[in-house]
């Protein structure tokens, strides 16, 4: 077993690309308020312009060749996609580190967005949501059963931003797609009773006039079971063949993944997907139940928020709920544990945390969710304000997904903790975690988002890039998240946990001349330091 990588779970490399909306009152292009937000961003020197090299990978979206991106400092990517913010946060490998680059890149955003207000003399805003709504004119409108209603010849548009996850799994897990779709497309329609982020959409995307509030705003744009593209004609599974890695390896592109700002779900989503993709690669998920029409079940799903019966009918006629078939990946992934995977310290909190938030769905108290899954905390808010109008509901999920002066508080930053106006409590967010993960050191939360604003995770290939460019930038000419080309070499960092801090800091001494570092790498890894 390479260094750095543990048992169970930890030896799954994974990290997160979430796209940030910008916006202005002053009705500035998008493009230029994210231009502006990542050049505040760099003269803060949490990030530097780099090349990015697209020579070793195959892109599906032509777009992305033209891209331009910057290098942050804790080995996360920034770059201007299509006039949002996106960022895609360095590879880690436990939940705590998904929480903790997850909030260092919504203090990144923040941070940017504040410098943007700087240059433009503009107020500049930036929000973690999947879906932004726009009206031709003001709503005045009632909230009746769930819906909000809009009035006679208003019209709604709703746009949609991506939080896509990553995952890196065996390739021949996934050369046979039917077996990918068989295994994991449940988990996918059912895992949104956690997972979902919670959010209005317009009447187009629910089949009825008026917004109403869904468990799941990306649920709602799903056309098929597998697509390839991520902007149009969405799938429920990303068929996306570029792993960042070894041909042998194959990245599960997951484009439903949903912008979070709960510590506690943004944990379970990180730990549950991992341990569900071991319990894959191991064949424990080959009968899973099948769901008759998937893509409507997962629509229905996310409408289902006041009666919470999440009724789902099965390929073979039988008629179930989507916390049954959670049940069957709990049970496949305990039998995992039994009988092939030892159980890490991780894997252990991660599967008493999914076996109790399934107990509570089983129950349908999902009242005991509120601040720890994001559309439960939602819908109380909704519910708490009662809006009089879809503008005024729309405005209380916005104020949720705000990113303002209260991220600070994730770096003990007391002068700005909260004194925010985003409705998301950071605090109380946090007394929920650590009240349903008491196992988890969550008060040494804030030293290591302070670590992940500056630094790599120390387990991963990420370590070496991120410290290579800091101490030897002007020796690089291009970087990709599997490649490295110097003056001296190009280094095919194309296995996940290569050059990581315990394999190379001893060769990480201030001073010391680039030929050496390659030297010690070199020794390392024979055919991966090419001269």
């Amino acid at each position: 077993m390479r260094k750095g990588v543990g048992t169970g779970t930890e030896g799954k490399i994974r990290g997160v690309e979430q796209e940030y909306p910008v916006s202005a009152k002053a009705g500035l292009n998008p493009s230029l308020l994210v231009n502006a937000a990542i050049q505040g961003l760099k003269r803060r020197r949490f990030s530097r312009d780099v090349k990015w090299d697209t020579t070793t990978e195959v892109s599906q979206e032509a777009r992305e060749s033209r891209i331009t991106s910057s290098f942050g400092e804790n080995g996360c990517r920034i770059y201007n996609d299509m006039g949002h913010l996106e960022i895609s946060t360095p590879s880690y490998n436990n939940p705590f580190d998904a929480v903790a680059y997850d909030k260092a890149s919504e203090i990144y955003a923040f941070i940017g967005s504040r410098e943007a207000s700087r240059t433009l003399k503009k107020k500049v805003t930036i929000h973690k949501n999947n879906v932004a709504n726009f009206f031709t004119r003001a709503a005045i409108s009632s909230a009746t059963g769930g819906s909000l209603r809009i009035g006679k010849g208003e019209k709604v548009q709703t746009n949609t931003y991506a939080t896509h996850g990553n995952i890196i799994t065996k390739r021949e897990a996934c050369e046979d797609w039917s077996r990918v779709e068989k295994a994991l497309i449940p988990w996918v329609v059912t895992r949104i009773l956690f997972t979902g982020a919670g959010d209005v959409v317009s009447g187009k995307t629910i089949g009825k006039e008026g917004v109403k509030f869904v468990i799941s705003p990306r649920a709602m744009f799903v056309v098929q079971k597998s697509s390839l593209s991520t902007t149009v004609g969405r799938g429920i599974l990303n068929t996306r063949d570029q792993p960042h890695a070894a041909r042998k390896y194959w990245r599960l592109h997951d484009i439903h993944y949903e912008a979070l700002r709960s510590e506690y779900a943004i944990f379970l989503r990180d730990i549950a997907q991992a341990m569900v993709i071991c319990a894959f690669e191991l064949g424990f998920l080959d009968d899973a139940p099948e769901i008759e029409d998937p893509v409507r079940t997962i629509k229905e799903i996310s409408l289902d928020t006041q009666e919470c019966e999440w009724k789902i009918k099965l390929k073979n006629g039988g008629k179930t709920d989507a916390v049954s078939i959670l049940l069957f990946y709990l049970e496949a992934i305990e039998k995992m544990y039994e009988e092939k995977v030892v159980e890490g310290e991780w894997d252990k909190k991660g599967r008493k945390c999914l076996k109790e938030v399934i107990e509570k769905l089983e129950a349908r108290h999902v009242e005991e969710c509120v601040d720890g899954i994001d559309w439960v905390t939602k819908l109380a808010l909704l519910v708490n304000y009662e809006p009089k109008s879809a503008s005024e509901g729309i405005s209380i999920c916005n104020q949720y997904a705000l990113l303002d002066e209260s991220v600070m508080y994730y770096i003990g930053d007391s002068d700005e903790s909260l004194k925010g106006s985003c409705l998301f409590n950071p605090k109380e967010s946090q007394a929920f975690a650590k009240r349903e993960l008491p196992e988890v050191e969550w008060s040494s939360l804030s030293d290591r988002v302070k670590y992940a604003l500056s630094n790599a995770p120390e387990q991963t290939r990420d370590f070496f890039k991120a410290e290579l460019l800091r101490r030897y930038g002007s020796h690089v000419k291009c970087v990709s998240w599997s490649t490295m080309v110097l003056n001296e070499a190009k280094i095919m960092l194309d296995e996940p946990f290569m050059l990581n801090k315990e394999e190379m800091w001893a060769g990480m001494v201030e001073g010391r001349e680039i030929e050496e570092l390659l030297s010690v790498a070199k020794r390392l890894y024979p055919d991966k330091v090419i001269y």
